[in-house]
């Protein structure tokens, strides 16, 4: 896995929305670090603009797993088993943020090992971790704030 910074089932995931046409938006820490931020994270968070679409389904069975689609806060969407194991989260209601459709209008895409992806910006990413409001969310807006302003200005430099 030295030149990818994906897992084989996940890269197999992502590969499979690309191709069955599924918007979603890679959020949370995974965007952010996609921009450069410095942070590590766990898992991808995905959002996607609707969860109850039989794409995902096909996309996960085609990656090697399942997808479970929740059932109104009795049991959380859930992606993964098999080859996608369980890296990939789905988020279902991100604080601080406009509709799937305004965010995803204002993302950024991206290449991840090859696959093209949609980002959410990292000022949007700062809004919702602030909107959230939970101590792990706002310990890392230092970092992100500081990739943000070097992001705007390339030749800043960040302080250590």
């Amino acid at each position: 896995m030295a030149d990818s910074l994906l897992e084989p089932g996940e890269r197999a995931f992502l590969q499979a929305l690309d191709e069955l046409d599924v918007p979603y938006l890679i959020v949370g820490a995974g965007a952010a670090v996609l921009q450069g931020a410095p942070l590590v994270t766990q898992d991808i968070d995905l959002w996607f603009a609707d969860r109850t679409d039989r794409r995902l389904h096909q996309a996960a069975q085609r990656a090697g797993g399942v997808f479970v689609p929740g059932h109104f806060g009795m049991m959380p969407t859930q992606v993964g088993g098999g080859a996608i194991g369980d890296r990939i989260d789905v988020v279902t209601t991100p604080q601080g943020l406009q509709s799937f459709e305004e965010e995803y209008a204002r993302s950024l895409q991206m290449d991840l090992d090859g696959i093209k992806v949609r980002v959410l910006p990292l000022e949007r990413i700062i809004a919702s971790k602030r909107a959230a409001g939970r101590p792990k969310d706002l310990a890392v807006i230092p970092a992100l704030e500081a990739a943000l302003a070097v992001q705007r200005d390339p030749g800043a430099q960040a302080d250590d």
